[in-house]
């Protein structure tokens, strides 16, 4: 058997490791998730109807952030879809987060995760960097 056709054999049989971020929105730190191509691609396809064309209610991004966070957040909470008019989950992300700023975090993180994962530890170096020299 091939090295490389064994060490995917192994990662399957690993099972699911995630990779996951803190962000800050709306008041709140956020567990957003790193997502997997299969769930990127399922994102896409959610968010357009049968003939492609994108849906009015929600989009991609709405469905990455839902999929990307509810792991710790209930997106699919009976109660709150009803306090927000909202049918499927999927519409909640800009109604829940509406400012602009608040939900632009929350896709960036989901969109570019290791971008701001690498920015989130930049800005953690930093500010303790400050700490010690403020400290000595």
């Amino acid at each position: 058997m091939s090295d490389k056709l064994q060490k995917y054999l192994e990662k399957a049989k690993a099972g699911r490791r995630d990779d996951i971020i803190t962000v800050d929105a709306d008041g709140d730190k956020w567990s957003v998730r790193r997502l997997t191509t299969m769930e990127v691609r399922r994102s896409y396809e959610l968010a357009v109807d049968e003939d492609g064309k994108q849906l009015d209610s929600y989009n991609d991004i709405d469905v990455m952030i839902v999929k990307a966070t509810e792991h710790e957040f209930d997106w699919s909470n009976k109660e709150l879809l009803l306090a927000y008019g909202c049918i499927y989950k999927w519409e909640l992300p800009p109604r829940v987060l509406d400012t602009p700023e608040d939900y632009a975090k929350l896709a960036k993180a989901v969109r570019n995760f290791t971008d701001t994962k690498e920015a989130l530890v930049e800005e953690s170096k930093n500010s303790s960097g400050e700490t010690e020299k403020q400290a000595g």
